[in-house]
């Protein structure tokens, strides 16, 4: 069947290539990392074959806690968002179903037996974490016809051919082919006026769920579980995940929430972002990494709200691809720079990762960066214990104040995220072990962990994306220094540790 619009042709790969079961009952979109209704390449495409087919279309949220890092603090910020996104489904006349796995029934039992019954299966592709592995497992284990549709970033991951090296050159990418990809933006409501056949009727609907032994997620369970506090903990409990990730009160999870901090941002931040988003103690950043993470909005419509605040048109921008990060937008200097961490250095995360399955471990390091660490490898260097580490436990409060960060609110300020890496590079055991331990740390705390993009943050760290460095230093070698003592002159922190430091910081070193 062929697909109407480019932008979701582009970014729509066949998994599974058997033909369109006419005879099966429904679509069916099993939603594993744009959780979201709203700006939905995934949806539009899955809503665009049931409506050609005249089927009814079946939405599942799936999160599963059958990886290493599920804990209190993931399972409460999707619930939260399931909430929102059954209230942006009520209405729509398509069946969404929001479905946390538990002990008790594993995901792929339950893909392979409704896929039987679709007529087509549509997923999110995603270059990492369970995802991926959920996408790799469906490819092999279905027998109807699959496709994974890219709804990652701006632009399209199959745009490039190999993981790009730089951020110089994947720039220049951006910039010959960004205004075709906003061109092929899925509709901001893709639901919106659709055939009356994409409902399945409430007879059909009970009795496919009984057939396929299917115990939805009970709703009174999703509320407990999203008030958080003693209430979420107690519903959260019987779950064989790591309870000792707390969730985050202060953010909440879902579309609702996202589109309030990108109001705030547009409104409030955007023209100060230039100056003022590496001030940890008052940050003027969009705070929408992790709402970005788990799909809860599309980078899509973040980057089309910025340009409509700055009145943005095509004939704004020069004909020839220049590579510079600032003035080929042709608006102002914040919304620039914003623009440019938002497609060049997100979409950079991705497309690595997409070409590069070992993109969190060390061997993905450029090799100019692993000869110089592995050279260094036995420098005489401070000793820390990774428990040590995860406790906030160091001579140095700058750093402490990060992992506390981290470990309260699922966020470091992206400033200190870079001098948080730098110095467990300096003081884990050798550099192979400083990067498992950041993508430990990060992976389990953060709630924007598990991602392309904060693997891009760790292994800027080591050298990724990055170049030789002089004078060579012990430990670092060739690759960039910063040390804490640079950054408390740099940076205006005393906000910053009042809020997560602890006593004094006059012992600064390095």
């Amino acid at each position: 069947m062929k697909i109407e619009n480019p932008g979701i042709a582009s970014r729509t790969r066949v998994l599974v290539d058997t033909p369109i079961n006419e005879q099966g009952e429904f679509v069916l979109y099993w939603m594993t990392a744009q959780r979201r209704l709203r700006w939905n390449h995934a949806l539009e495409h899955a809503a665009d074959v049931a409506e050609k087919l005249e089927k009814p279309l079946i939405v599942v949220e799936p999160f599963s806690i059958d990886h290493s890092f599920a804990s209190d603090r993931l399972v409460t910020f999707v619930a939260q968002g399931m909430l929102d996104n059954r209230d942006a489904f009520e209405g729509t006349g398509v069946r969404y179903i929001p479905w946390i796995e538990t002990h008790r029934e594993r995901g792929s039992g339950l893909l392979r037996r409704i896929s039987n019954r679709s007529c087509l299966v549509v997923m999110d592709d995603f270059p990492t974490g369970h995802p991926r592995h959920v996408m790799e497992r469906a490819a092999k284990i279905l027998q109807t016809r699959l496709h994974a549709v890219d709804g990652c970033g701006v632009i399209p991951m199959s745009w490039t051919d190999k993981a790009p090296p730089l951020a110089h050159t994947f720039r220049r990418v951006v910039q010959r082919r960004v205004i075709e990809a906003i061109s092929g933006s899925p509709k901001p409501n893709p639901l919106e006026s659709r055939s009356s056949s994409l409902w399945m009727p409430e007879n059909e609907y009970s009795v496919l769920l009984k057939e396929l032994r299917f115990s939805m997620t009970p709703l009174e369970w999703l509320w407990r579980v999203s008030e958080g506090g003693a209430t979420g903990k107690s519903a959260l409990e019987p779950l064989p995940i790591d309870h000792l990730v707390p969730s985050v009160e202060s953010s909440r999870g879902g579309s609702k929430k996202a589109n309030k901090l990108l109001e705030i941002f547009v409104n409030q931040r955007l023209d100060k972002y230039s100056d003022g988003r590496n001030n940890p103690s008052e940050p003027m950043t969009s705070r929408l990494s992790p709402w970005l993470h788990f799909g809860h909005i599309s980078a899509l419509e973040v980057v089309d709200r910025v340009l409509k605040k700055g009145n943005w048109d095509p004939t704004m921008t020069p004909d020839k691809v220049t590579g510079s990060r600032n003035g080929w937008w042709g608006l102002n200097e914040a919304s620039e720079a914003f623009l440019d961490q938002i497609i060049t250095w997100r979409d950079l995360g991705f497309h690595f990762a997409y070409h590069r399955p070992d993109h969190a471990t060390f061997n993905s390091l450029p090799e100019w960066a692993q000869m110089t660490l592995n050279e260094h490898a036995n420098d005489p260097r401070p000793s820390y214990v990774f428990d040590e580490l995860e406790n906030a436990e160091t001579h140095d409060e700058i750093w402490n104040a990060a992992q506390r960060e981290l470990r309260e609110t699922g966020v470091i300020h992206n400033y200190l995220r870079m001098l948080w890496g730098k110095r467990i590079l300096e003081w884990a055991p050798d550099p192979v072990t400083a990067s498992d331990w950041m993508v430990r740390l990060n992976d389990r705390w953060a709630l924007d962990g598990r991602d392309p993009n904060s693997y891009t943050g760790i292994f800027w760290v080591l050298g990724r994306h990055d170049r030789a460095w002089g004078p060579e230093r012990p430990v670092f070698g060739k690759v960039r220094f910063m040390s804490s003592a640079n950054t408390a002159r740099k940076l205006d922190l005393k906000g910053y540790l009042n809020q997560f430091g602890i006593g004094e910081f006059d012992t600064i070193e390095g």
